[in-house]
């Protein structure tokens, strides 16, 4: 079986996303002392298993998730544009979730309140379809 080699950009560029993410939130969790998950999903499994297993676990994950899409839509030999739409908007998500996190620490609210906002949609409709709840924030 092949695997389109473009693919890889979008699953390590998700990777490099969500990796900044975690350590950045692990940083934001060790310096506030009030720091509340707004995705409650991942609040969920933090609650669950705890903050550093469910990171990791998730990343790999992702990856994993990331690698069987173009299997699933029959469009692993050929970069696929449905495999390609799903995989960019997980890159987008997990890039904002990095952003939201670093412009927080770094004091640039303009930045985080846009990437804030749009988080927030997203984790109220993951957080309905998989019956945690919505947003926390």
């Amino acid at each position: 079986m092949k695997f389109d080699h473009r693919y890889w950009v979008f699953i390590g560029s998700a990777a490099f996303f969500s990796t900044v993410s975690s350590a950045t939130t692990l940083y934001l969790a060790s310096v506030r002392e009030h720091f509340m998950e707004c995705n409650s999903v991942s609040a969920a499994s933090f609650d669950a298993i705890g903050m550093v297993p469910s990171m990791v676990l998730g990343i790999l994950l992702l990856i994993g998730v990331m690698i069987a899409i173009p299997y699933l839509f029959q469009q692993n030999e050929k970069a696929g544009f449905v495999s390609m739409f799903i995989m960019g908007i997980i890159v987008l998500y997990t890039a904002l979730d990095a952003v939201n996190n670093v412009s927080a620490i770094m004091g640039y609210y303009p930045a985080y309140e846009i990437a804030h906002r749009i988080l927030s949609l997203t984790n109220n409709a993951t957080g309905k379809i998989v019956g945690t709840g919505a947003s926390r924030c």
